[in-house]
């Protein structure tokens, strides 16, 4: 399953999600599209996913914006962080993936 989660709630609004999703053929069992309020997401970036590493406060100044894509197992532990710019890294993921699914 995939979990995206917009960093620009006040952008992303529920309905420009769903049309995101609907666009990009989004099926609703396999991949989970979301938003909430900036301070909540900003806190489970940096404290649940360690998705980045500089301190904010969620506030109106405060941004994140990172190309990784974060493994996270059933277990709700985080098996990898991988730079989805760079090629060897998304084939390193789908390695990772398979090892999961076929454990």
């Amino acid at each position: 399953m995939l979990l995206s989660v917009s960093v620009t709630p006040e952008i992303d609004s529920v309905t420009i999600l769903r049309k995101y999703a609907t666009d990009k053929v989004a099926i609703d069992s396999k991949w989970n599209i979301t938003t909430g309020s900036k301070k909540h997401i900003y806190e489970l970036a940096r404290k649940s996913y360690f998705a980045v590493v500089e301190q904010g406060d969620g506030g109106q100044q405060d941004f994140i914006h990172t190309p990784n894509f974060i493994l996270v197992d059933k277990k709700r532990q985080i098996r990898g962080v991988y730079d989805g710019t760079k090629d060897e890294e998304i084939l390193r993921l789908f390695r990772d993936l398979r090892i999961l699914v076929d454990s």
